[in-house]
């Protein structure tokens, strides 16, 4: 208890000087903490009204659980704001469901949109501006995704994805062949050589166990029965997913086995209560990325190359249209050696817009725009010379134009290009990234992310003059806290490769002080980072104010340069890239604030096989993290469901004897008793892209060898725990590689 005296002197303290040193406290900003990851909005998908005055967008936002303490989940959000700024955003849908995929009638009275309730397959719903609830258009046992409205406002064009079990279901009840043209079913076994058995319901399955003699059983089942009652047996246990059988290459998905591959339907329906869907496409070929032609009579899409080629080993896609009435499709573009991407119709009907990658199976070639007549003819070339992965391809209103964005040193800068040929405008900078973007009226739209902030909506002129920003979902909160700029720098190397890379100060910068140095590297290898990209933004900035300087680049291999930038790492994983690295690490930390003495290196998939290349090389930092990488590439065929990387960058798979040696040498477990660098290595317990057994195999080899690992896997956890994993475990991640970092650099 406090003596009297001191209380007088506390309150005197609170009535007097107190209130100047609060009022210099509170206008002193905050650094960025692990929790601001709360804070953050991620701005997606903006759809702009037909006359451009309003943008729909959705708003990603974590929030707390109501029935769990400390448990956050994902919520998306619709919102509309005016582009001229004359009102504030406001949010147009509520809950806890999940709203997506924002679209305009043409009439511009009405959105849909994806709406997905947990446990429940995602349906298209429509919004009325006027007034009044969202209600259900669509309610599919497959559900349906990617609502398009048809030019004169009347359907909708979706897609819905059907299992192998239930395209064979559909085709038998219409009478067609349901044996695809590419069978490739189990070895002595014709396909479809027992019944539909994942098809069928509970009470059949039940009424079958009961009395086998039934009607209703399509087949009978005993393991000691005949050959076909024994394989009716075996197919319906396998129907109940035990054990798992498949016959397929990419038997991996992201988080789990994929026994069978889904096939994308396209479906139209009418947009009013009461509709029932139409579906255009029924088969096995998975047709995607559809878009209406300007009469609404067709659609162009992409599809198979090969009818009768497996869809896991299909390399090369074409384009084609698709007549709605007859769900006749023809191919327009089949060109060898070339790949075909979203295509878009223009609005006056007369061309088609899409990307095109030529240069074979296993290609550094960089994806352009082209365009060909929509009645059919010349392909042209828009963008041969520009070097850059083309994306996102949209026309303006007027046809004259066709917008795209491509990663262009550092940033993602939206483009547009002449439809008729011509210069190669760049509308935005390198210094920011465009993730998406929406043109209408005289009117973009458009999410920018920047150095200062991760995500806000812009509304700007069609040709990206006088920019505003219409949204403050993050600088409403990032004008009370203190940021660490990014600064450019690029160095030459022996090769003649110019590496672009950056640095961060530490937030509160003292020159008089030394800092240590967190050294971070992009995964992929084809990734590509810099102030445009957002994905780090909140990670880059809580090292720094956590007192770190930064430093990252753009090795040999990295997207965004170029294609002989890209395959620049080509049968070359490690020294050269790693070389890239060390010299970017070797420029920052000569810089005067930095301790030399005091540097700490991380990456994340292929940067966490980097991670483990260098340490394995290079003894100089005092700890290091390798998050969910690779670490021997001979097993990473089998491993994970980025396996084709092996082919692309060492020309051939590990049965090979002289591909073999390249991987082994090319794989940092080939070098792991060379590793004394403290390490920590983290996984996914369910990350398939790189394979969980990649990190197993480093942390036992070093434990066995004795040296200073230690091993973090999470729970329920897939490759994108960084991006889009639990948010918990995501801040556990981010907190527990900085306080590894301290056992070994000491306190802040």
């Amino acid at each position: 208890m406090a003596h009297p005296f001191q209380r007088l002197v506390l309150a005197a303290f609170l009535l007097t000087g107190a209130s100047a040193w609060c009022a210099e406290t509170a206008a002193a900003p905050a650094l960025i903490t692990a929790g601001d990851l709360f804070n953050i909005k991620q701005v997606e998908s903006p759809a702009l009204s037909p006359d451009g005055r309003w943008a729909v967008y959705v708003v990603r936002s974590i929030e707390p659980k109501t029935d769990s303490k400390e448990e956050w989940t994902y919520r998306t959000q619709l919102w509309l704001a005016a582009t001229d700024g004359s009102a504030a955003p406001r949010q147009l849908t509520f809950g806890s469901s999940s709203n997506s995929s924002p679209a305009w009638s043409p009439q511009g009275d009405r959105i849909a949109f994806v709406r997905s309730i947990e446990k429940e397959k995602p349906q298209i719903h429509l919004l009325p501006l006027a007034g009044g609830e969202a209600q259900p258009l669509t309610k599919l046992e497959t559900g349906a995704s990617g609502p398009q409205w048809s030019p004169d406002g009347s359907r909708i064009l979706f897609s819905s994805s059907l299992s192998l079990a239930q395209v064979r279901d559909a085709m038998e009840k219409d009478g067609k062949e349901a044996v695809p043209a590419w069978s490739q079913g189990k070895p002595g076994r014709k396909v479809n050589d027992a019944a539909n058995w994942k098809l069928k319901s509970a009470d059949e399955t039940a009424t079958r166990e009961t009395d086998r003699s039934s009607s209703q059983s399509l087949a009978k089942v005993d393991p000691d029965g005949s050959l076909q009652e024994i394989r009716e047996w075996l197919a319906r246990n396998e129907a109940d997913g035990s054990p798992r059988v498949t016959d397929r290459l990419n038997f991996l998905g992201e988080t789990d086995l994929s026994i069978e591959p889904s096939f994308p339907q396209l479906y139209t329906i009418e947009a009013r209560d009461g509709a029932e869907p139409v579906r255009v496409t029924l088969g096995y070929e998975g047709f995607t990325h559809a878009g209406w032609s300007a009469d609404g009579k067709s659609v162009v899409c992409i599809g198979p190359r090969q009818a009768d080629e497996h869809p896991d080993r299909a390399m090369f896609r074409s384009l084609y249209r698709v007549d709605l009435a007859t769900g006749a499709a023809q191919v327009l573009l089949e060109d060898a050696g070339s790949n075909y991407g979203s295509p878009v119709c223009s609005p006056d009907g007369r061309w088609i817009a899409f990307s095109l990658t030529p240069g074979g199976r296993f290609s550094f070639e960089q994806p352009m725009v082209a365009v060909m007549p929509a009645a059919g003819g010349e392909v042209r070339m828009l963008t041969p010379t520009l070097d850059r992965p083309v994306s996102g391809l949209k026309w303006s209103p007027d046809s004259r134009f066709i917008y795209f964005t491509a990663a262009t040193n550092g940033g993602f800068p939206l483009y547009r290009v002449p439809a008729t040929g011509g210069n190669v405008e760049k509308l935005t900078d390198n210094e920011s990234g465009v993730s998406a973007y929406d043109v209408a009226g005289h009117i973009l739209a458009y999410v920018l992310t920047r150095a200062t902030n991760p995500w806000e909506l812009f509304a700007a002129r069609h040709d990206a003059k006088d920019a505003r920003e219409l949204t403050s979902h993050n600088s409403s909160w990032l004008t009370e806290k203190k940021l660490s700029a990014y600064e450019p720098h690029s160095l030459v190397t022996k090769e003649g490769l110019t590496v672009d890379y950056w640095t961060l100060k530490p937030a509160d910068f003292d020159a008089k002080k030394k800092y240590p140095l967190l050294v971070n590297i992009h995964g992929g290898p084809t990734a590509m980072w810099g102030p445009g990209e957002s994905s780090m933004w909140h990670e880059f900035q809580f090292y720094a104010a956590r007192g770190y300087a930064i430093v990252f680049s753009n090795p040999r291999g990295s997207g965004g340069y170029g294609r002989d930038f890209q395959r620049a790492n080509f049968k070359d994983w490690g020294a050269g890239p790693a070389s890239d690295v060390l010299a970017a690490t070797d420029m920052a930390a000569n810089e005067a604030h930095v301790d030399k003495q005091r540097l700490v290196l991380t990456g994340g998939s292929y940067g966490g096989y980097l991670t483990a290349w260098i340490v394995g090389h290079d003894q100089r930092f005092k700890a290091a993290v390798a998050q969910r990488g690779v670490y021997d590439l001979p097993t990473f065929y089998g491993e994970g469901t980025a396996w084709f990387l092996l082919p692309l960058y060492w020309g051939g798979f590990p049965w090979e004897n002289e591909v073999r040696n390249v991987l082994n040498r090319e794989s940092p477990l080939t070098y792991v008793e060379n590793i004394r660098t403290p390490l920590l290595i983290q996984h996914g317990d369910v990350d398939f892209r790189t394979g969980v057994v990649q990190s197993q195999m480093l942390y036992k080899s070093l434990k066995q060898l004795g040296r200073p690992v230690e091993y973090v896997r999470y729970p329920r956890a897939s490759h994108e725990l960084s991006r889009s994993g639990e948010p918990k475990q995501r801040l556990d991640a981010l907190v527990r590689y900085e306080e590894f970092f301290r056992r070994f650099i000491g306190e802040k």
